[in-house]
């Protein structure tokens, strides 16, 4: 065992998995813990890191490189995150986010952690999107994100999308996010497909891109088939996207 959480602001409940970076480092969330003062008192989750021991046997060290606050920073985490060449983490937050639809919850965000210049510095979050669940945006992004070579991310939302499909929610999204021309600008979202149940419905799967730009996922319903006993109906599908 590497490393057994004990709640409070360290975090809990990690749900999604890790993410290797430079020097053995190990990445991930927690779905709630962090600052106890926000998400009713059980805090919105974080992201931490696991350093390695410096000789075999040693003790890995754990820090908490973000602790979210249910605000427009976004909240409980429950996804993977991905690294790219400069270190820099991009994660999703199903919940929190600069919009008030949603329940009140926030509709999510989609989320990057710079590393400090310096070792022992403050990581350094950016909200590159939040959902708004208006004009089929999309809303809730549980699954992680996919990073292309040409520095865009995809991703997909469980709900919005064409309302009012699957209960009024939306059946769900997948979208882009381009990165700005220069640095400092908004990053682009653009919504590539929402989902209509017949197709799927309620995306919870990472993306995977494969050659010529394709995309390929899953949705946990919808579909054609009427076997499973589910008010959405159908079993789900796998799905590609075709640029």
């Amino acid at each position: 065992m590497l490393h057994s959480f004990t709640g409070g602001r360290e975090g809990r409940n990690p749900q999604g998995g890790l993410t290797i970076g430079p020097n053995g480092v190990l990445y991930g969330t927690t779905t709630s813990g962090g600052e106890l003062t926000a998400c009713s008192g059980y805090g919105c989750g974080t992201v931490f890191g696991l350093v390695p021991p410096a000789s075999p046997g040693g003790e890995w060290r754990k820090a908490v490189l973000h602790s979210f606050t249910g605000g427009s920073d976004g909240a409980n985490p429950a996804a993977s995150l991905i690294i790219d060449t400069n270190g820099v983490l991009y994660g999703t937050a199903p919940n929190g986010g600069a919009s008030t639809a949603c329940a009140g919850y926030g509709c999510g965000t989609v989320f990057k952690l710079a590393p400090p210049p310096s070792q022992g510095g403050t990581w350094a979050e950016t909200v590159l999107y939040s959902f708004t669940n208006e004009n089929g945006d999309g809303a809730i992004p549980i699954a992680g994100l996919a990073l292309s070579q040409d520095g865009a991310l995809y991703g997909t939302t469980t709900q919005s999308g064409e309302i009012p499909g699957c209960h009024g929610y939306g059946c769900g999204t997948v979208f882009m996010l381009m990165p700005p021309p220069s640095p400092g600008g908004a990053w682009t979202e653009t919504v590539l497909h929402r989902f209509k149940s017949t197709d799927g419905a309620y995306p919870e799967g990472v993306l995977v891109i494969g050659k010529n730009g394709l995309l390929y996922g899953t949705t946990t319903y919808g579909g054609t088939s009427m076997t499973c006993a589910s008010s959405l109906r159908g079993c789900g599908t796998v799905f590609e996207l075709r640029p």
